[in-house]
């Protein structure tokens, strides 16, 4: 075989390795390992380092794990996937939100003692460049989670809220009436991104490590249950894709019953003629 026919894709082996999925696959090892990590301690478990391990194939092969990310890499168009750097944006994003995500709830925020807070996209930013020592744009970042959304890989539920235990207090003044403020964004993994993975549930170690994450939750004394807020105006909708309603184009052309005349010219030709 000549040296032009080997670097044929076809001819190439299954298990060649970009540079750049070597080094986003080597850096999350280097972030899930207390030992190597540049923080002095791993930024997530070994359960979320296994199920990234298994993503970041993603970005050479975008049809592995038998095509179950092909919701993901056609969610923008059914002829078109997404590029590479899509690819490595989707990888990387997915990395800082897996630092924020509780093992058995796949909810993103931080554990306390009485509930679970949830964590802002500032945040996940600011943990983008712990992870990957570079930042991201605004654009970039919101991009990235719109093709997890458009996946239903990701869940990001915005609400408004107001205290409500002001309202206890009938003497209130003007200036004291109850103040309306904004909450963080509730976001959690699917089970169905997880479910892509799911020959690793059967793995050993990954289940050793989701126990031992469940098990260090609970004596830490840290809670992984959202305060449920009451929203206060039903101005907040959620809007979900819908696919365009492809359409054949002889079909307005040529109406049911239409008797169509065959033209030398051509232009509207049908299969009868």
């Amino acid at each position: 075989m000549t040296a032009s026919k080997r670097k044929h894709p076809k001819n190439q082996s299954s298990k060649t390795v970009s540079v750049e999925q070597k080094r986003v696959s080597q850096r999350i090892t280097l972030l899930g390992s207390k030992k190597n990590s540049p923080s002095g301690k791993a930024l997530f478990t070994h359960y979320h380092k296994r199920f990234l391990l298994a993503f970041s194939q993603f970005i050479d092969n975008p049809h592995c794990h038998s095509k179950k990310l092909h919701d993901l890499h056609f969610c923008q168009s059914v002829l078109k996937g997404l590029q590479e750097r899509q690819r490595i944006s989707c990888v990387k994003v997915m990395t800082a939100i897996f630092c924020f995500l509780e093992t058995q709830s796949l909810q993103v925020g931080v554990g306390k003692v009485e509930h679970m807070d949830t964590v802002t996209h500032d945040a996940i930013r600011r943990m983008y460049v712990t992870c990957w020592d570079e930042a991201i744009s605004e654009t970039r970042y919101f991009a990235t989670l719109k093709l997890f959304k458009m996946a239903d890989f990701l869940v990001v539920d915005a609400v408004f809220v107001s205290d409500r235990d002001v309202l206890d207090n009938l003497d209130l003044l003007d200036d004291d009436l109850p103040k309306i403020y904004s909450k963080a964004a509730y976001k959690s993994i699917t089970q169905k991104f997880m479910n892509v993975f799911s020959h690793l549930f059967e793995q050993d170690d990954v289940k050793d490590s989701f126990k031992k994450g469940i098990a260090k939750r609970i004596k830490a004394g840290l809670s992984n249950v959202w305060i449920v807020y009451e929203a206060f105006s039903n101005s907040y909708f959620r809007k979900k894709r819908n696919r365009a309603n492809l359409k054949r184009g002889d079909e307005a052309r040529y109406p049911q019953g239409k008797a169509v005349e065959p033209s030398i010219y051509g232009a509207n030709y049908l299969s009868e003629h």
